[in-house]
Formats: structure tokens, C-alpha cells, sequence
């Protein structure tokens, strides 16, 4: 099988060149940089990890350059592979639509109690004192993740920050069965006060969204499904204007 060489050019940058005279998306990585691959799944699987260090971290260099369209290409693989086995992508938020979180010091006098009966709560009630948080999870949220992730893709995509992301990604998905490394927080996204799908590795058109928030989705309503807030403790409904 004959190999597939790609040459990533890493000519240095011209700093009074106009970025938008260029249909390219900047990466980085060192220069001399060459990647031969043996299989083309391979090369992909390789590209993506570029494209999602740029997209996610910011941590790779200015001077390598992938074109969009190399982009697109790999974004569409993707999709086509996920339809092949009949699944869709489905971005779920994370507070007021799986679960409901507060911090420990908005626990009202009449809700302290609750703070010593974990078990009586199945489950689905846990206080993180590292994070002084404490979070109830939705009623039968379990079982939605379970019967969701046969015909779907998962996502979690938050306002909030990495940390509390993956803290509350472990709650839900304590084995990595659903969502494991596709966690998304209010640090990856590339819009300030905003969601969007250009961090989702899929096609806008395979893509549903189920938030409890429409002005977080402007330029992807149609894609969103529009949930009731889930309320658990006081603080969340004072939030909200609620008594």
C-alpha cells in the first residue's frame, strides 16, 4: 500500500499580510515539520489532534498553516462515519437541563438538612466540598444518557468552566461510556457569552441541541430544542426570579 505523505508549510508569518486575504486556518507546530503516514485513517486521526489542540488548547505555534478545506474534508469523514452507524450528534448543556448545581454557601437554612442524606436521594445528590458545590442530577437523567447514546453522538457543551466541565462530566458519565473525552466548556468555545457548533467535529445538518437557554444558540437555532429549566435548590429559582 503505498503511503500518503503530507508537507505542512512553515514558512514564517508576515505580520502586515491581511488575515483575511487567506482561506487558511493557522496552526502550530515546530518548522521543518513533516508528517508521512502509512494509512489514511492514520493521517487522520493525526490531523484532528492538530485540529483540536489548536481549536481547544491554543497551545501549537503560528506558523503552520492547514487549509480549510483539509479541515472540511476531515469534518466531513467524520459525519459520514457516524451515519454509517445510523447515530446523529446531540450537544446537551449541562445546568438547568441535566443537572442543577449550587454552591454550598447559597444552602438555605431549610435545605441544610438535605446536605447529610445523600442515599435518600439514590444517587443523584452529591457535594463536592473540593469544589464547595453540590449538584442533584435531573430525575432519570441516567436513563435518557442510556437510551440517548444509542442513536447519538454526546457532547457536553457548558457555560461553566473546564473544571467544573469535567467535574460534572464524571458525575454523569462515571465510566466514559458516553461522552469521554467531548467536553466542552465556556474556555474552549470561540465566541464570548456564546455556544457554537465550530467546535463540534460534525456537520451543522447532523447536529441537535437540547438547552434550557435560547440565547446561548443564536446562530443555531434550528438545531436547538428548547427545555424546561430543572430547579432543585432555592438559589437556582431566585435566579431565575422564581419564589
Amino acid at each position: 500500500m503505498g503511503s500518503k505523505r503530507i508537507w505542512i508549510s512553515t514558512e514564517p508569518e508576515d505580520p502586515l499580510k491581511d488575515p483575511s486575504s487567506t482561506s487558511c486556518s493557522t496552526l502550530v507546530l515546530p518548522p521543518s515539520f513533516q508528517i508521512t503516514c502509512l494509512l489514511s485513517g492514520f493521517c487522520n486521526m493525526v490531523l484532528w489532534v492538530v485540529i483540536l489542540m489548536d481549536r481547544f488548547f491554543g497551545r501549537l505555534s503560528r506558523s503552520l498553516r492547514l487549509s480549510s478545506d483539509e479541515i472540511a474534508r476531515l469534518r466531513n469523514q467524520d459525519t459520514k462515519n457516524l451515519l454509517r452507524n445510523k447515530k446523529l450528534y446531540l450537544i446537551l448543556d449541562l445546568d438547568h437541563t441535566l443537572l442543577n448545581s449550587t454552591p454550598l454557601t447559597h444552602i438555605t437554612p431549610e435545605e441544610e438538612h438535605i446536605t447529610g442524606r445523600q442515599d435518600a436521594y439514590e444517587g443523584s445528590l452529591f457535594v463536592l466540598e473540593h469544589m464547595h458545590t453540590m449538584t442533584k442530577l435531573r430525575p432519570f437523567v441516567r436513563t435518557f444518557l442510556k437510551k440517548a447514546s444509542e442513536i447519538f453522538e454526546m457532547y457536553i457543551y457548558t457555560m461553566g468552566d473546564r473544571s467544573y466541565a469535567h467535574e460534572m462530566a464524571k458525575i454523569l458519565d462515571p465510566n466514559r461510556e458516553y461522552f469521554d473525552s467531548r467536553v466542552i466548556s465556556r474556555d474552549d468555545g470561540t465566541q464570548r457569552n456564546q455556544k457554537g457548533l465550530d467546535v463540534v467535529l460534525g456537520q451543522e445538518n447532523c447536529v441537535l441541541i437540547l438547552d434550557d437557554t435560547k440565547k446561548a444558540w443564536t446562530k443555531h437555532k434550528d438545531n436547538l430544542i428548547l427545555i424546561d429549566r430543572y430547579h432543585f435548590f432555592a438559589s437556582s429559582c431566585q435566579q431565575f426570579g422564581l419564589s
